[in-house]
């Protein structure tokens, strides 16, 4: 149960209303009772928003709402609803694709697919041979630059290793330096060695100070020519990255390759060996580099159906491979491909989900086409809508106009085009698709039916609380409403059938909401609750004899009795002195005996000549109408004692003389009505204005 405490908003001082929990709670009140007034204030508070533009004029008392429980999320369906969130221009309402397609099952769907395209990548992170042939490749294409045609510029690190002489071999006369060349420390050494030259001209040794012999300068040239430090440093770093990637070579090809760095083989040979050592290394960067790309970027549903392609060329193949092609670096190439035919499975599975999912939104959609459709149809409304989708997770609305001679066309501005009943009986089934997509913990309908003819109403409530297709049924729905049609509809008749239902009657009395509920018992056949309150001896007298000329006027019987009986009740009310026919014709006494028989059916002690002279007197009805509490009886007694004065005609408002000759007359739209002695449903303003207008008229001192 949801109980709301409502004070101090517009015309309501206070109000405390329960609402039952996956339950429709009819509220019916008259209009100015303060029905929008409670939908706003709960809406407002729902989402903690300030309630001041609610406040009463002229009362700086702040407005309150409290709810005993959170209710974080109401949905309300008011002109404001129709105004901002359907039928902007040609799109019939926003956010359709929630609305319409993503349902609970859609969304679960989709995030398990979500899931799975989120973790799907080739796990290629742990393999540290790969990454560590990856790390050094992209040194050696560095050292290895290529120039616009493809081809290894021959300049740098390339002419070095072609045209140097090589320091692992190095010349007889030159040969007292060969360990010095086959250490770690080769190139930082043969630097010493150029710069200690420039402090070798007082012919003795710059580091022992012993005298240089007779071939030093010889040697010197030689060593200076032969093996410039950034020779030596290009072949070293080159011999450093062979080594750090030959445990992945093919043995001959190794070998092979080892003696090209080394400078240990002619310069063709060396080319087209560094040239291959370079081209397979950028083929297995450059796929490598493809995976982790693959791995970086999140795959979408949009992607699935080139993904097969996509995983097929990030497959690694060594088939042309000279170079890297022993055991180990099999192992590890043939643990990244694995990977990728995991996945490329992965993505056939992924295909058939995804085909699943495309299925279900197309469900739906034809689901809620149908459904909009078929209600469309049932209500009159002669257009058909349409849902197109655009993209992943977008959709597009669309109304068109069913045209007797053409195809249907398209509307493009839809507020310029709908009635304002269609376009409100339209409003009302979108707005339940979207509060159902919404989860709300309570939805509130203000007065969503009163405007419409009875075809109408019965189409939208019926669609609205249908238990056999989705709908508010069973949620917890507050509607408020100055119609009576649907609460006969659901209490009384009991149609639609299964929706769980109560009614209540608001009656705003100086600013207190009091709700009093409406059972089936309390609702009647219209000629079966005046035929019991004629009859009732409790009743009011004026009351009893204002309801039998209503039964009279709803009998559609030619009884020449009952033409005499509803004549002679009518003059009563008139306060005429004796009974006459419309035409002014006097009745006969046998004519008016007949009459009184057929009246003292339902009141026994009628006599015409005793009732106008006894009981429908000034005095009498004076003190009736201030003694009488119920408003309706009130007012009949006010409407007759008006016409024993002859005071009708100062009777200015013409409004107010309307209703109150409706309370004598039946209301032809209706075959069903409150308990009146129940249900107070005159509303606030008319018995203080009778009040007013007999005190002007000095009747009320």
């Amino acid at each position: 149960m949801i109980r709301a405490e409502i004070n101090n908003c517009n015309n309501i001082l206070s109000a405390t209303i329960q609402l039952k929990k996956n339950h429709l709670n009819i509220r019916y009140a008259m209009n100015g009772t303060g029905k929008s007034t409670i939908a706003l204030a709960i809406n407002h508070v729902s989402k903690q928003e300030d309630l001041s533009a609610l406040q009463t004029f002229g009362s700086e008392i702040i407005p309150t709402c409290v709810l005993s429980e959170e209710c974080n999320k109401v949905l309300l369906f008011n002109e404001k609803y129709v105004d901002n969130f359907v039928f902007q221009e040609s799109e019939v309402i926003q956010n359709s694709f929630e609305v319409f397609i993503k349902t609970p099952e859609y969304e679960e769907k989709q995030a398990l697919i979500n899931e799975k395209l989120k973790n799907m990548h080739v796990d290629v992170s742990q393999n540290e041979d790969l990454q560590n042939i990856v790390s050094v490749g992209r040194l050696v294409r560095d050292k290895l630059p290529v120039n616009p045609s493809g081809g290894l510029r021959q300049g740098g690190t390339m002419k070095s290793l072609m045209q140097s002489l090589s320091p692992y071999e190095l010349p007889k006369e030159l040969a007292k330096f060969q360990p010095l060349m086959e250490k770690g420390y080769t190139v930082n050494w043969v630097a010493w060695k150029h710069d200690g030259s420039r402090y070798d001209d007082n012919d003795i040794c710059p580091f022992c100070t012993l005298d240089l012999d007779a071939t030093y300068e010889d040697q010197k040239k030689k060593f200076t020519d032969s093996y410039p430090k950034s020779d030596v440093k290009n072949r070293v770093e080159m011999l450093g990255y062979f080594h750090s990637l030959e445990q992945f070579m093919e043995e001959s090809a190794k070998e092979k390759l080892h003696q090209c760095i080394q400078g240990l083989q002619n310069e063709d040979v060396t080319k087209l060996w560094v040239t291959m050592f370079h081209s397979e290394l950028d083929v297995l960067v450059n796929g490598i580099t493809r995976i982790e790309d693959f791995n970086s970027h999140q795959v979408r549903r949009d992607d699935i159906s080139k993904l097969d392609e996509q995983l097929t060329q990030l497959v690694i193949d060594m088939s042309n491979l000279k170079i890297f092609r022993n055991k180990r670096f099999e192992d590890s190439v043939e643990l990244a491909n694995r990977s990728i035919r995991a996945v490329q499975k992965e993505t056939e599975l992924l295909k058939r989900e995804i085909g699943e999912l495309t299925s279900l939104m197309v469900s739906k959609s034809k689901d809620a086409v149908a459904d909009i459709n078929g209600f469309l149809l049932t209500a009159g409304i002669n257009y058909t809508f349409e849902i197109t989708t655009e993209a992943e997770d977008v959709s597009r609305t669309i109304l068109k106009y069913i045209s007797k001679t053409k195809e249907p066309v398209e509307v493009k501005d839809i507020n310029l085009h709908l009635s304002w009943g269609e376009r409100n009986a339209f409003a009302l089934v979108l707005f339940m698709h979207y509060a159902l997509s919404q989860k709300p913990d309570l939805i509130i309908l203000d007065d969503p039916i009163s405007s419409f003819d009875r075809n109408k109403k019965y189409a939208i409530i019926s669609r609205l609380f249908s238990s056999k297709r989705v709908s508010f049924n069973n949620k917890t729905v507050l509607m408020l409403t100055h119609d009576l049609q649907p609460i006969i509809d659901f209490i009384k008749v009991n149609k639609p059938h299964g929706a769980s239902v109560s009614a209540y009657y608001f009656q705003n009395e100086n600013g207190v909401i009091s709700e009093q509920e409406i059972l089936d018992t309390d609702i009647e056949s219209f000629p079966k609750l005046l035929a019991a309150d004629s009859r009732n001896k409790e009743l009011n007298i004026v009351h009893r004899v204002a309801s039998l000329r209503k039964l009279l006027e709803h009998t559609p019987v030619d009884d020449v009795a009952l033409n005499f009986a509803y004549n002679m009740v009518s003059c009563l009310l008139h306060g005429k002195p004796e009974p006459e026919f419309l035409n002014g014709t006097k009745l006969t006494n046998t004519e008016a005996e007949s009459g009184e028989k057929l009246i003292k059916q339902y009141i026994a002690d009628f006599s015409y000549n005793d009732y106008s002279t006894k009981v429908f007197t000034r005095d009498n009805l004076l003190k009736m109408f201030k003694e009488e509490k119920n408003s309706h009886v009130r007012l009949q007694v006010f409407r007759v004692l008006v016409e024993v004065l002859n005071l009708r005609t100062r009777i200015e408002d013409d409004p107010l003389l309307k209703y109150i000759d409706e309370q004598f007359h039946v209301e032809n739209d209706y075959m069903f009505d409150l308990d009146l002695m129940k249900y107070d449903v005159v509303p606030d303003y008319v018995i203080p204005k009778c009040i007013e207008f007999l005190e002007n008229e000095h009747i009320i001192v």
